[in-house]
């Protein structure tokens, strides 16, 4: 039996139940053993049904993919671009690069993002931090760290880098963005919302809601075909296909003591005794999403004093107010 790196996934003797290799990669969740070649084929299914199932593309979308480097990235790049040579006269995948400015971590990810597009003949776009808000994500951590109103590099991050995606998405003439989340980090910010109690943006997150014409001017849809699939299965997946990914996570999530990294903490232990657990989470999701856009009111929208973006209780966005703190 062969262990693969920290994950729960082993390689063993037995027999595939779809084809006669005798060795195999263990399901627990569903009880099923495939060999890698049946594994491969059955990540590549799963994307497709995810994409077809939640009606997340049609075949004129112009898509941009986040590609930060690593082996999520890396399957989300790989099966779009799969999945639109064999469609008729379909618009070119862009892949998208956030350059956050992390020393001895993002430059190294960035050289492996550059290297699949030129194997996969895709064009690609690299934004910084540094060019866009002026300065590195290190350089804004240097500022706020000693400050009584630190919010952790993650928070920072997180919402510099969903604008700048969005921004650059739309700047490449994109009307879809699609994410590299699978489901792991559904099930971990699922119960995130929940835990902080966060209901709105579960409501906002439901798959069918319905076109809001005024956000749909500053915000492109964004999808995540990679939502039914563990991450350790994409693991498995990137490395049985050889991609040359990026293997580290971001310095910052293992030093600041985020509640994030605790959730994830907490789903993995429980995974141990109920294999199923995140698929739960996912169903949880979905369902509860659509019962609070359904029969809760409606998000009332205000107008960003500073850059005009829809946001919410405020009279300036997030971003902007990060922005604001930075320059002072």
């Amino acid at each position: 039996m062969v262990l693969m790196t920290n994950y729960n996934i082993f390689l063993k003797k037995g027999k595939c139940s779809y084809c006669n290799n005798p060795v195999v990669i263990e399901r627990r969740y569903s009880g099923e053993n495939l060999c890698p070649n049946c594994f491969e084929k059955n990540i590549e299914k799963n994307i497709y049904k995810t994409i077809s199932k939640y009606k997340m593309l049609n075949s004129n979308d112009k898509i941009i993919v986040a590609l930060s480097g690593g082996k999520d990235s890396f399957t989300l790049l790989y099966n779009l671009s799969m999945i639109q040579k064999n469609l008729y006269n379909p618009e070119q995948l862009i892949a998208l690069t956030i350059d956050e400015g992390i020393k001895d971590y993002r430059e190294n990810s960035i050289k492996n993002a550059i290297e699949i597009c030129k194997e996969l003949n895709i064009e690609h776009h690299i934004i910084s931090f540094k060019e866009k808000v002026g300065l590195t994500l290190d350089e804004i951590i240097n500022i706020k760290k000693n400050l009584t109103d630190y919010k952790y590099a993650c928070n920072y991050c997180a919402t510099i880098r969903r604008r700048l995606l969005n921004d650059g998405a739309k700047e490449f003439g994109g009307n879809i963005l699609a994410m590299g989340h699978n489901l792991t980090d559904i099930a971990e910010t699922f119960l995130m919302n929940i835990l902080y109690k966060r209901f709105h943006l579960i409501a906002n997150q439901y798959l069918f809601k319905e076109e809001n014409s005024r956000v749909n001017q500053f915000f492109i849809k964004k999808i995540t075909p990679l939502m039914r699939i563990p991450e350790e299965e994409i693991f498995l997946y990137a490395n049985i296909k050889k991609f040359n990914y990026y293997p580290s996570h971001c310095p910052y999530r293992e030093i600041d003591p985020i509640v994030r990294k605790r959730v994830l903490d907490f789903i993995q232990e429980c995974k141990k005794y109920s294999p199923e657990i995140e698929f739960n989470l996912l169903n949880g999701f979905l369902e509860l999403s659509a019962i609070l856009y359904n029969h809760d009111e409606k998000i009332e929208y205000l107008t960003c004093q500073s850059c005009g973006y829809p946001c919410t209780n405020t009279s300036i966005c997030t971003f902007c107010s990060y922005l604001k703190e930075l320059n002072q």
